[in-house]
């Protein structure tokens, strides 16, 4: 579709796109969405890989604690620290697939975290 106007043919972009499907091939939602959902996805990436390094260093802790009952001691409430920190991350992701379950009928997780959005 193309409109005659004073500086002249003005050819609609939009007809021509077709969307943001046309871009992806899905019907997903893009933008935001899609950032919030690499930021969730990254951030429960992280929590894992700072409870694997946190229990490492705790238990070097532990190992090289000489007997030291102050020492063992810190150490142990590290670890107990990272345990609870990662029980925190894994029930946040299984609350989020039991929502989906509840919402979507699907217990895919992601489905809480990256919606379709569906076109008319």
């Amino acid at each position: 579709m193309s409109f005659l106007g004073v500086f002249g043919d003005i050819t609609n972009p939009f007809s021509v796109l077709g969307g943001p499907a046309a871009y992806t091939g899905s019907t997903e939602g893009q933008g935001l969405i899609t950032l919030l959902t690499s930021l969730i996805r990254l951030s429960i990436i992280i929590a894992g890989l700072y409870t694997l390094i946190n229990l490492i260093l705790a238990g070097y802790g532990f190992l090289s604690a000489g007997g030291d009952a102050k020492l063992v001691q810190k150490s142990q409430e590290r670890i107990w620290r990272s345990v609870v920190g990662l029980v925190i991350v894994v029930a946040s992701v299984i609350f989020a697939s039991v929502i989906g379950y509840i919402v979507f009928g699907s217990a895919n997780w992601n489905l809480i975290i990256s919606p379709k959005i569906f076109k008319p």
